[in-house]
């Protein structure tokens, strides 16, 4: 679906076409199926305002990266910030329960899930050198759509794509394409800031989804708990917002 708003931007926007970087721009924009298959797994099996923390884990993968790749080295403030965010991390998947082991088994998943985005968010800072905003857009989500076209290709995976399609209906095709719409607005934003200021500055802000997710699921289990049911007793959201407040703190002291 991301297709379509792409193809909405060939039509209104002039998009640069720069060989390699164009071509590199293609395969990057592979790396977000691979990603999101983690994220999905995790979805599955976990609360979304738990993994949705979890995203924390992606700026402190592109400090890290940043040190390997540009020879960057960290003071003690920026290294005590990602060891709060990985602490904070872990806090927010711990889950106290007889029986089940202590820590979510979503964590496992979010891990390569945060070190290919860092990896993908490190190569669109570097392709804005010689791509604007927009032509990178286009050549991602291009690239994406290459790689779900080649996925289909394959007999399992086509089955099982039209099979859903045929179950879920018109209504849940038409709340995904808003759904992509969103996250489509979101991914311009976050390559127009790209473009303004350093990678690590802009992929810390993600700092602020645990907020929205948190009190969006708080209303939702509240007024709405036909359509998603979150954990919302006191130990719970205590140890949530404990976790969010050392992930803030985290992030401010890695940028």
């Amino acid at each position: 679906m991301d297709a379509i708003f792409a193809l909405a931007v060939l039509l209104v926007v002039p998009i640069s076409v720069r060989f390699p970087y164009s071509l590199f721009a293609l395969i990057v924009g592979l790396m977000p199926l691979l990603a999101f298959w983690f994220y999905s797994k995790a979805l599955i099996i976990e609360e979304v305002s738990r993994i949705i923390t979890l995203f924390q884990l992606i700026p402190v993968f592109i400090v890290m990266l940043s040190v390997i790749f540009l020879n960057e080295v960290l003071d003690v403030q920026k290294y005590s910030g990602i060891i709060l965010i990985v602490i904070a991390s872990m806090l927010i998947s711990y889950k106290k329960s007889r029986g089940e082991k202590p820590f979510s088994s979503a964590f496992k998943f979010m891990i390569p899930f945060g070190l290919i985005i860092a990896t993908y968010t490190i190569l669109e800072k570097h392709l804005l050198e010689f791509l604007d905003f927009w032509s990178l857009f286009f050549w991602i989500v291009l690239g994406a759509f290459c790689g779900v076209i080649f996925l289909l290709c394959f007999a399992q995976p086509r089955k099982e794509f039209t099979q859903t399609i045929s179950i879920v209906g018109k209504r849940t095709v038409f709340v995904t394409f808003i759904g992509e719409g969103l996250y489509v607005i979101g991914k311009l934003c976050s390559l127009v800031a790209m473009s303004l200021a350093d990678v690590s500055l802009v992929s810390a802000l993600l700092g602020l989804q645990p907020f929205y997710i948190f009190f969006y699921m708080l209303f939702l289990s509240h007024f709405l708990p036909k359509i998603l049911e979150e954990e919302i007793g006191k130990s719970i959201v205590v140890l949530k917002i404990s976790a969010m407040a050392l992930m803030f703190m985290g992030t401010w002291l890695v940028v």
